[in-house]
């Protein structure tokens, strides 16, 4: 694959002098060795000239200039004109927003199959522009390779109960919401601890601190009105050194579980307007953003877990799974199917599901998110966006163990176009994907709901919805799905 790399991640692994090592030129370097082992190219673009002649000291630049053609340029990039204008703007050519612009226009053609860039502004442009999948942080394209291509990824840490006394007030996790919230966080902190108040961490055996906290409390209503067992993130934040989606999908699912466990009818949290990705990030799980602000000038973001059923007939299915789930499911002008997966796929795409792991423990992140990609050599052209597929593990189970909604797919014998297209979501690692790829692949996207109660392969057939251990994704007739639809109410 070719990996594109923005000015700011080429910087870092080209400092020019000890005096210019970054923060991030450890990961850059580590990024660097991973593309170098797995056979993957990192890229620059020939705009990065201009980001470059904007260094005041010129040594440097020239030094740069040289060293960045260890990297492979890409040929005849296409021009900044194939991006939308309204999406991006139309800024002058030369400035940091054009060169971001000829990124993206690299990207947007295919040119290259992932963009690993630290601005934001880059990101906030990728999402207009729908692609910003394909456009990672720095952390994200780490595990991105290691998943694909290291044969022993470090494993990911548990999301782990802790009480905040236990924890280091000065862990550097606390220092933006220090800088955000003072004066009174600290005495928020202490308050918290006195009060025996509980967290969910996350921590990495590779590095010291926190990576992720989630702090919860119960209120009995929403801040704009809304009345009803209410259940507030007061905290959740993922370490920087570990941007991305990732950790913050891992804690936002220990909240969804935590709220559906204990009836909670609304979940919101307070976020200051200038975190716009987190609300991106939290819009993507069907939360809305009110139209009124709180007395901090913080905006509200909030969803609902209950409806009524014209609710559900004004929306889609993926559309009102994602307004009111990821916990529920809704069986209305869908379809629903029945897709085999071997124990093996199936220990790393559910892995929650396993007895003998702890929960959210798994050497591949995306084993744990709510985003996943099931890949498979099914003919089948039936898939549509929001239908219901039944996970039916085979050989030692031979079971539906777990229920999803499909979200997009995309069929291709491209390995390279396949392992973009999944992205962060795939429990494959790049051969696996290669050997798929031998023949025509199915790739889906889907949202995980939940893991069920085992229906097994003796009732389908004593109750004749199906005949025998599925070999392929298997469609249900009507009366199978009222009959899934009533043996998962009874779970």
């Amino acid at each position: 694959m070719n990996i594109l790399i923005d000015t700011n991640i080429v910087l870092p692994l080209e400092p020019g002098s000890h005096f210019d090592i970054e923060i991030n030129t450890e990961n850059a370097i580590l990024l660097h060795n991973l593309s170098n082992r797995s056979g993957n190219v990192l890229c620059v673009h020939p705009a990065i000239g201009y980001d470059l002649g904007r260094d005041n000291n010129k040594e440097r630049a020239k030094l740069r200039r040289k060293l960045i053609k260890r990297y492979k340029e890409i040929p005849s990039p296409p021009d900044v004109s194939i991006l939308d204008q309204s999406a991006v703007g139309n800024p002058q050519q030369g400035s940091n927003e054009y060169v971001d612009n000829c990124y993206l226009a690299a990207l947007k053609s295919d040119a290259v199959d992932f963009l690993v860039s630290e601005d934001r502004a880059v990101h906030r442009k990728a999402r207009r522009l729908g692609i910003e999948s394909r456009v990672l942080l720095l952390q994200d394209a780490i595990n991105l390779l290691r998943d694909f291509f290291d044969e022993s990824p470090p494993p990911l840490p548990a999301v782990q109960k802790a009480y905040l006394h236990e924890l280091d007030e000065q862990d550097e996790i606390f220092n933006s919401l220090r800088t955000d919230y003072q004066p009174g966080f600290d005495d928020w902190l202490r308050k918290c601890k006195r009060e025996h108040r509980e967290s969910y961490v996350i921590k990495d055996q590779h590095r010291s601190g926190l990576s992720g906290i989630l702090i919860l409390k119960q209120e009995a209503s929403l801040p704009t009105g809304e009345t009803g067992k209410t259940l507030k993130l007061c905290t959740l934040k993922v370490s920087d050194n570990y941007g991305g989606n990732r950790y913050g999908e891992l804690l936002l699912k220990t909240a969804f579980d935590y709220a559906e466990s204990n009836n909670y009818k609304h979940i919101y949290f307070t976020v200051y307007p200038k975190y716009d990705e987190l609300i991106a990030f939290a819009e993507s799980f069907g939360f809305k953003v009110a139209e009124i602000t709180n007395s901090q000038g913080e905006k509200i973001i909030s969803k609902s877990f209950s409806f009524s059923t014209s609710d559900i007939e004004s929306l889609s299915p993926l559309e009102a799974h994602i307004r009111f789930g990821p916990r529920r499911a809704f069986f209305h002008n869908n379809s629903t199917y029945i897709i085999p997966i071997k124990p093996e796929f199936h220990r790393l795409l559910f892995p929650e599901l396993e007895k003998q792991l702890s929960l959210f423990y798994t050497p591949q992140p995306c084993g744990n998110s709510i985003k996943k990609a099931y890949l498979c050599h099914s003919r089948t052209k039936q898939l549509d966006q929001g239908d219901i597929l039944l996970f039916y593990r085979s050989h030692d189970i031979s079971a539906i163990t777990a229920i999803g909604v499909v979200e997009e797919l995309r069929r291709s014998s491209d390995p390279d176009d396949i392992a973009r297209y999944v992205g962060t979501r795939t429990v494959y690692k790049y051969q696996d994907i290669e050997e798929l790829c031998k023949k025509q692949t199915l790739a889906i996207k889907f949202r995980f709901v939940k893991g069920l109660s085992v229906i097994p392969l003796s009732d389908l057939i004593a109750d004749k919805i199906i005949k025998g251990s599925p070999q392929s994704i298997l469609k249900l007739s009507k009366k199978g799905v009222e009959w899934i639809q009533k043996r998962i109410s009874m779970l």
